[in-house]
């Protein structure tokens, strides 16, 4: 037999099992540390908005299609979520899709607003957010949201990701009651510590502004994408 033929093998092997599409050098596209960064804002805010849920294409009954991305969340060093206490948690957000995908990748909104008050534009939005709940239905109130900006026409503010390809963000979060005045640990509650989950929520957004006359700009904003969440963590609380 040849010398190559197992080479020959593994290569057939790899196009059959593999997605059509995924590239075999994947790699990570980028990183940002969201700890770091000072928020500016945009200059001009819409005076009126209007909002909808994205067209998802598949009727009721329907399996829905896959998700394109993927998202994924770890927190390093950290034992228990303290009611106030910050933590520094990480997103990994993958294209698992067959083809290129764009996202916004500015933290900054005002890095997407044209110089010249008068123009419309469009751009995109990334909202990124955690969940946690005690048991099966208690929710806990965090902070620690993150947001991405970004429009085609300023290359810098998104990444392309390939198949396979994938981008990081480190932010930080709080725990929070949903009232600070509501006595913790609940009176319900057994014992100063319970155990809970926490993942992350993706949703992603475009955005259309249409600038008016004495600052009448209004703003028409669209999911264009489902809800993606990652694997859920078991976490242990202390209030």
């Amino acid at each position: 037999m040849p010398s190559g033929a197992p080479t020959i093998r593994l290569a057939a092997l790899l196009l059959i099992i593999l997605p059509h599409g995924v590239s075999l050098n994947a790699q990570e596209r980028g990183y940002l540390d969201a700890t770091q960064v000072k928020i500016r804002q945009r200059q001009r805010e819409p005076a009126t908005g209007t909002s909808g849920g994205v067209f998802n294409g598949y009727t009721e009954g329907q399996m829905p299609p896959p998700q394109p991305l993927t998202l994924s969340l770890k927190i390093s060093g950290l034992d228990e979520m303290v009611r106030g206490e910050a933590f520094d948690y990480q997103v990994q957000v993958r294209n698992a899709s067959d083809r290129p995908i764009e996202i916004p990748w500015d933290l900054n909104p005002a890095n997407i607003e044209p110089a010249d008050p008068r123009t419309s534009y469009q751009y995109q939005t990334a909202a990124i957010w955690l969940n946690a709940k005690i048991g099966d239905n208690r929710a806990v109130t965090l902070e620690g949201t993150i947001l991405l900006f970004g429009t085609p026409s300023i290359a810098s503010t998104m990444v392309k990701l390939h198949p396979g390809e994938w981008v990081r963000i480190k932010a930080k979060g709080h725990a929070l009651s949903l009232n600070p005045n509501n006595p913790w640990p609940p009176p319900d509650l057994a014992s100063k510590q319970a155990e809970g989950t926490l993942e992350a929520t993706l949703i992603l957004y475009t955005h259309s502004f249409s600038s008016a006359a004495a600052g009448n700009s209004h703003e028409d904003s669209r999911m264009t994408s489902g809800q993606i969440s990652s694997d859920k963590l078991t976490i242990r609380f202390s209030f």
